[in-house]
């Protein structure tokens, strides 16, 4: 039945340039819906739907963040989003109103370069500011932070993506998770992507975090670990067009004893 509604949503929203006076009705009404389906325990697939966020329908993230985001539901999370979203004639908000839907009990900030602080309400608060300018992210983050759940749906730029990383992951709480959206500008020029391989790639997000990678098994490394590495990275994950990173601050052990010197003499030889 769900998967009906979640269709039927995505069709009226794919009607809605037809007719503006019509759509603009279907608009309201299906924003009318949502939270209503919420209370019932509605996923965020359908509620993407009824918001007309592109997390569902044109992009399939809403099913990595359910898994993701499930057990804190109910929780009352802090949740950030750089990039509002909404060009032209459209406000924009979309996700920002799906994830207050999915977390009633969340505080929900948004980040625009553009300002869109008219969509700030109730549980939802709406901030211009560059998603690389440090201090006044800074500012914001402490401000509201530290947070469950941090989205990066920016500006896509891949030098935009590294910088900002660096920005909000001190502010990710433990336990909590940093997302990156639409990484396949990774391989695209104009965002400062390059094929793969080249040596401008070897300067795009999906290869920084590839980097990023082994920080998951610092505690394992027989030599000094190079810079830029982080304890505090439990995992992370590449779905499509997605990155997915979570923060641990316990402890990690190695499986051997490392610090014994017979043991790490002997892990030192390389086979013959």
């Amino acid at each position: 039945m769900s998967g009906r509604l979640e269709r039927l949503a995505l069709s009226l929203r794919r009607s809605l340039g037809k007719d503006p006076a019509r759509g603009a009705g279907i608009d309201s009404l299906l924003q009318r819906i949502a939270p209503l389906a919420a209370r019932f325990g509605a996923g965020l697939d359908l509620l993407a739907a009824l918001h007309g966020t592109d997390k569902f329908g044109a992009n399939d993230y809403t099913p990595v963040y359910e898994a993701l985001m499930r057990e804190a539901r109910r929780k009352p999370v802090r949740l950030l989003e750089i990039g509002v979203g909404g060009y032209a004639s459209a406000p924009g908000g979309a996700s920002l109103r799906m994830w207050a839907c999915y977390f009633s009990r969340g505080d929900i900030v948004g980040i625009d370069a553009v300002d869109k602080s008219a969509l700030s309400g109730g549980r939802v608060r709406v901030f211009q500011c560059s998603q690389v300018d440090a201090p006044r992210l800074g500012e914001i983050a402490r401000a509201h932070g530290p947070f469950d759940f941090i989205i990066d749906d920016g500006s896509h730029m891949n030098a935009h993506q590294i910088e900002t990383f660096a920005i909000l992951w001190p502010h990710v709480k433990d336990g909590g998770a940093y997302i990156v959206e639409d990484v396949q500008t990774s391989y695209w020029p104009s965002y400062g992507g390059a094929p793969v391989g080249t040596p401008a790639y070897a300067r795009s997000c999906m290869q920084w975090f590839k980097n990023l990678a082994d920080s998951v098994n610092l505690c394992e490394f027989l030599h000094p670990a190079p810079p830029g590495l982080d304890a505090t990275l439990a995992s992370i994950a590449f779905h499509h067009n997605l990155i997915v990173l979570r923060r641990d601050f316990a402890e990690r052990y190695s499986v051997a004893t490392l610090d014994n010197p017979a043991v790490r003499a002997q892990l030192l030889q390389a086979p013959d």
